[in-house]
């Protein structure tokens, strides 16, 4: 536990030395959240009003540059600069290392939620959800899916410019492509279509389910249940391939 404890410290550290997990993580969206707020706070969508549908959508997009900017590239980076090899020779084991990784992960994502709510709330007089732990069981599978993605990112890039370009090609389709910041009515037919195969398109819709008390319902399992098949690929992938040293 202790060395669990030393290393979330350390992760933590290097996390807020970085500046594009910081930007990417708790700038980008609560810039967007204000903006996308003042433009469209009178609309609805789906029955949803503008605060009930895009407070979930903001924080999918937390998940998401938390999953490849903060842990994703960031493991890449502390990779590159030896970190992990020089613990090797300290008691810590890999274990411990992944654990304060999915820590620190949470972490980010915890005090994201919490900047886009008091936004909403302070910024917008928004009401929060009524479904508290249906959210909260949303956002931590969610979170879980997307970390195993950000994990196949470190397993495939070598070098930080790599993975730095890997996250910044994906950024925009699923930002864009998943009604995270745009209603995908807003689109073309064609780009309609491609939101199925935009996996944050799927965190969007389970935050929405669970952010307004939808998430166990038939309605909610094809969303569930594409996020659990990713979830499945995407740690049999991180396994395989996965190493903390070059």
């Amino acid at each position: 536990m202790q060395t669990v404890f030393t290393q979330t410290k350390m992760e933590l550290k290097l996390f807020f030395r970085e500046t594009l997990p910081l930007l990417f993580t708790f700038i980008v969206p609560a810039v967007s959240f204000v903006v996308f707020g003042l433009m469209f706070q009178t609309n609805s969508y789906d029955g949803l009003d503008y605060f009930q549908a895009y407070i979930p959508s903001m924080i999918a997009i937390i998940i998401f540059t938390t999953a490849f900017f903060s842990m994703g590239l960031q493991i890449v980076i502390d990779r590159e600069k030896g970190v992990y090899k020089r613990l090797k020779g300290t008691p810590l084991n890999q274990s411990a290392i992944f654990t304060a990784t999915v820590i620190k992960g949470f972490f980010a994502i915890y005090v994201g939620v919490i900047e886009i709510l008091l936004i909403s709330k302070f910024g917008f007089g928004s009401g929060l959800t009524e479904h508290p732990y249906e959210f909260l069981f949303a956002l931590t599978f969610s979170s879980i899916t997307f970390f195993s993605i950000g994990f196949i990112v470190s397993s495939l890039a070598k070098r930080m410019q790599t993975a730095l370009g890997i996250a910044m090609i994906l950024m925009y389709p699923m930002m864009f492509l998943s009604g995270a910041t745009i209603p995908l009515e807003a689109y073309p037919e064609v780009l309609q279509k491609l939101s199925v195969i935009v996996p944050l398109t799927y965190v969007v819709n389970t935050l929405r389910d669970g952010w307004n008390g939808t998430l166990f319902t038939s309605g909610s399992l094809v969303d569930l249940g594409v996020l659990a098949g990713i979830l499945i690929v995407s740690t049999i992938i991180s396994i395989k391939y996965f190493r903390w040293t070059d």
